[in-house]
């Protein structure tokens, strides 16, 4: 006797809640060992990972590193032996193996202890002039990448992409991939005026894919430019540009903006503000981080400060506040309590 004939099922798609039961443990077993890392602190701490059928969208505004932090959790989850694939609507060709590898050569130079480190840059090093340093690091930083990132495959887009042409990859690659990042969403092209709705459309169509496929899918996108009078520091949903059905389909929104008023001791480090305005497991996060980004090496530091907004300014929270779920939350000793 299956499930629907002991516990009674009726029509059109109802069945009764004991039904659905059986087997709910070996299901729940099953997602929790498919779980992905983020491999950012903060947001590994509360979301705890990255589920099966999740639709987690990423915002940021310009130049703050959107491209940055989708490209770490793409190369650190396929250096962890899964299956990545990445659609970079935006980037030129090569360009996020040049990210790659550059971050890569950095960490070799610093190693190293070269004496002019400092110096290291992407543009310079993008033009070839600082091969006097890198040059003796290239072969075993390409096969490091060779030996670690041979699971991970970049889509970079030639013409027009629409959502269609979305949704029918992610189909193809549904049966191999096991996170797939769209970077980014306002750079899928669509026949409709009303661009809103046609990005509503996209992520609609992209979500029913993601839970077809059970295959977790990572979305980049704009946040709105800010009037430049705003005391507004951390963004909110309604800074996501496009509908308002965006950030209602997916299920983690997560926005990162430059901490404003927040000095750093060092020159590399750029201290970040990280929001969870959305998760349908735990709820938004009522708590900000403030992660720093070192800029050497292009990646986040692993610890973090946790902080309440209030009139415009971060309050960092007592040692006594700390949650249980912070594992790697620290007291910033150089942020002073804001006035």
């Amino acid at each position: 006797m299956t499930a629907s004939e002991r516990y009674g099922t009726t029509v059109d798609g109802f069945e009764s809640m004991p039904s659905r039961l059986v087997g709910e443990l070996d299901d729940r077993q099953e997602r929790a060992r498919r779980k992905l890392s983020y491999f950012v602190a903060f947001l590994d701490d509360y979301l705890r990972g990255i589920l099966p059928n999740d639709l987690v969208l990423i915002g940021a505004p310009s130049g703050m590193g959107k491209t940055q932090l989708a490209l770490d959790i793409a190369t650190s989850n396929a250096a962890s032996g899964k299956w990545v694939d990445y659609f970079a609507l935006e980037a030129e060709p090569r360009e996020l193996e040049r990210r790659t590898k550059y971050s890569m050569l950095v960490r070799e130079v610093y190693k190293a202890k070269h004496p002019e480190r400092d110096r290291m840059n992407y543009t310079d090093w993008l033009l070839g002039d600082l091969e006097y340093m890198c040059g003796e690091h290239n072969a075993r930083v390409d096969q490091e990448i060779l030996g670690k990132l041979s699971r991970m495959r970049t889509y970079y887009r030639a013409a027009g992409f629409t959502a269609q042409d979305l949704s029918k990859s992610v189909l193809e690659i549904s049966k191999r991939s096991q996170l797939i990042i769209v970077d980014h969403l306002h750079y899928i092209d669509s026949d409709s005026e009303d661009e809103h709705r046609a990005l509503g459309d996209a992520v609609k169509a992209i979500r029913d894919v993601s839970l077809r496929i059970g295959v977790p899918i990572v979305l980049i996108a704009h946040l709105r430019k800010r009037d430049g009078r705003s005391t507004q520091i951390i963004a909110d949903m309604a800074d996501f540009h496009g509908s308002s059905n965006v950030v209602k389909i997916a299920t983690q929104v997560i926005a990162i903006e430059n901490a404003r008023g927040i000095d750093s001791a060092q020159w590399w480090l750029s201290p970040t503000f990280m929001s969870v305005l959305k998760d349908r497991r735990a709820g938004a996060c009522r708590l900000v981080g403030l992660v720093d980004f070192d800029l050497r090496v292009k990646s986040y530091r692993p610890r973090y400060g946790l902080g309440r907004v209030s009139g415009g300014e971060w309050q960092q929270i007592s040692p006594s506040e700390v949650p249980l779920w912070a594992r790697h939350h620290e007291i910033r000793a150089e942020v002073p309590p804001q006035r």
